[in-house]
């Protein structure tokens, strides 16, 4: 037994995710289309006023024109005001499009009147009244649909779905399963319950009746919606084996292939050779070459990567080509022309990305032209400009130009002063200028804002620590930082001079210890070396001393040790 679809206008409009994805059932096809059912009862037709012809072009205008709320005007009032079945129809499709269910409900209900028992109306009018919540008289609809179509799809009404309660699509399911016992053998009742349990977060009765669907129809669709379900509770061997069986039964259908390619990609993405298979059957496929594109690159396959990044420049995707092309030929140290690549990145999300790559490299020669770019992308990408404030004092930090991104984060600051990342930005460079009581006031600042943000309480923390001020409270404040993110060597840098500072050096040691594990860097030694001069352990102190100038040669760290050494 094959789901019967129809060919009329109800079917070509999306509704919510939930609701939407794999919402009409249909065959192993991309598109299976059945004769609509003919009416049963005829009525005798009304001829139209030279008014209302003229009217009803000016709505086939605007359906062309995809002005799909001007149409459903213009329809609904010939509708309203005529016998003409087919202005209804037309108008009640055009009002499912823009979501205004209550005025289809008014014309469909008005269309039932008419032809009570077309299918056709029986759907639309289950569909609408279900979408407004009129649960009784979508009970009755329905089981008249049903009855006059036994092989109906019903999955249809789910778009009038999802902006029911809970409770109400608990009673639409308690409706469907009163229907589903006159109606045993119909697979898409089964399918759309499960539909509405999934939506109820019962995903083990979403399954069985899933299940029970397939057991009367192998139906794709309903197959697709179960391997979602299985992700969805961590089954994966057997959505593989599921998404597997069904690309070798449908090996040209696009939808099966996509799904597929995004189950390797957060899978099996080191699975190149499944990924390129898809690629190679279905190369005009934006999604399945943009997941393999990215399998290659995140593998270091550069090689695959680049001609498939090329291809995606060819279908349209030119910021994610060029950013990954421009990453590609640093990798091949080809440096002009990934600032190439880079700079002829235009949107978001990859144009900050794009120019970040730029600025890290810090080339004086390529200032003005990161400049630019910056300046524009502010103005273009106005959503983002703090970004972009970041990246141009970025740049300034990385040659050496530390008063030009003083002054950079000011006048961004002028313009954004709530902004956390450049508040945080300007206290870091405040810290390493020792500018105190600028870091000091930004990061009370941040917290005021973000009172929960980590890296602001540990750097207002273990600054107070550092300077042997507000030492209860910024105890508390590294504390807080720790429980967020208790393996942060970082945090755990600040735990142990924040304990030498209150003089619990064992303590201390231990923590700073830690950090150095995670983090060898000149600064979590210097706190080790001094810890250990002040336990009297002066020889393996003077070892740190050696490890810090083999780190960082210039480290400042090397004269305070020095002087406290009294070397």
């Amino acid at each position: 037994m094959a789901f019967k679809a129809h060919t009329h206008f109800f079917t070509t409009f999306s509704a919510a995710v939930l609701f939407s994805s794999c919402a009409q059932m249909a065959t192993s096809s991309d598109q299976v289309s059945v004769p609509a059912t003919q009416p049963t009862t005829p009525i005798v037709a009304e001829e139209l006023s030279g008014e209302s012809l003229f009217q009803l072009l000016l709505a086939e205008i605007a359906t062309n024109r995809q002005q799909f709320g001007a149409a459903a005007s213009l329809y609904s009032e010939i509708g309203e005001n005529h016998n003409d079945v087919a202005a209804i129809q037309r108008a009640a499709a055009l009002n499912q499009s823009i979501g205004d269910y209550p005025r289809m409900f008014s014309l469909t209900s008005r269309w039932i009147e008419l032809r009570p028992d077309d299918t056709a109306a029986l759907q639309a009018h289950s569909l609408s009244a279900i979408a407004t919540g009129q649960l009784d008289i979508a009970n009755t609809s329905v089981e008249h649909w049903m009855t006059r179509d036994p092989e109906a799809d019903v999955s249809l009404l789910l778009p009038g779905l999802q902006n029911l309660t809970a409770d109400q699509l608990k009673s639409a399911a308690d409706i469907l399963a009163t229907v589903q016992m006159q109606h045993k053998k119909s697979a898409s009742l089964y399918y759309t319950r499960s539909r509405i349990a999934l939506a109820l977060n019962d995903i083990d009765q979403a399954m069985t009746l899933a299940n029970e669907s397939l057991a009367i129809h192998d139906n794709l669709q309903v197959n697709l919606f179960k391997f979602q379900l299985l992700q969805t509770v961590g089954k994966l061997d057997e959505a593989k084996t599921l998404i597997s069986k069904l690309d070798k039964k449908h090996p040209e259908n696009r939808q099966v292939a996509v799904q597929y390619a995004r189950f390797l990609f957060r899978n099996e993405p080191q699975n190149l050779s499944a990924l390129e298979k898809l690629h190679n059957r279905f190369s005009t496929e934006p999604t399945i070459s943009r997941t393999y594109a990215r399998a290659a690159f995140d593998a270091q396959e550069y090689d695959a990567a680049q001609a498939v990044y090329q291809h995606l420049l060819e279908l349209g995707y030119s910021d994610e080509a060029h950013y990954f092309l421009g990453r590609i030929d640093l990798v091949n140290a080809m440096t002009e022309s990934a600032i190439n690549h880079f700079e002829s990145v235009q949107q978001s999300p990859f144009r900050s990305s794009a120019i970040a790559e730029w600025v890290s490299l810090a080339r004086p020669e390529d200032e003005a032209r990161i400049m630019i770019a910056i300046a524009d992308s502010k103005q273009t990408l106005q959503e983002q400009a703090p970004v972009f404030w970041r990246l141009e004092a970025n740049y300034f930090q990385l040659t050496d130009q530390n008063e030009r991104a003083w002054t950079t984060l000011e006048q961004a600051l002028v313009e954004y002063p709530q902004s956390v990342p450049l508040l945080y930005d300007q206290a870091m460079i405040a810290a390493n200028e020792q500018r105190n009581d600028v870091m000091e006031r930004n990061l009370v600042t941040i917290l005021e804002l973000e009172p929960n943000n980590v890296n602001a309480l540990n750097a207002l923390g273990y600054s107070w620590a550092d300077t042997n001020k507000n030492l209860t409270l910024a105890g508390d404040y590294i504390d807080q930082a720790l429980a967020a993110e208790p393996d942060n060597p970082a945090f755990q840098d600040s735990k142990g001079w924040h304990l030498y500072r209150i003089g619990k050096l064992t303590q201390a040691l231990e923590w700073l210890q830690k950090a150095y594990s995670q983090m060898e860097n000149d600064e979590v030694a210097a706190h080790i070396a001094e810890v250990l001069w002040v336990l009297d352990r002066k020889a393996e102190a003077k070892q740190f001393l050696q490890e810090i100038e083999r780190i960082n040669p210039s480290s400042r760290y090397l004269d305070i040790l020095k002087a406290l050494f009294n070397e």
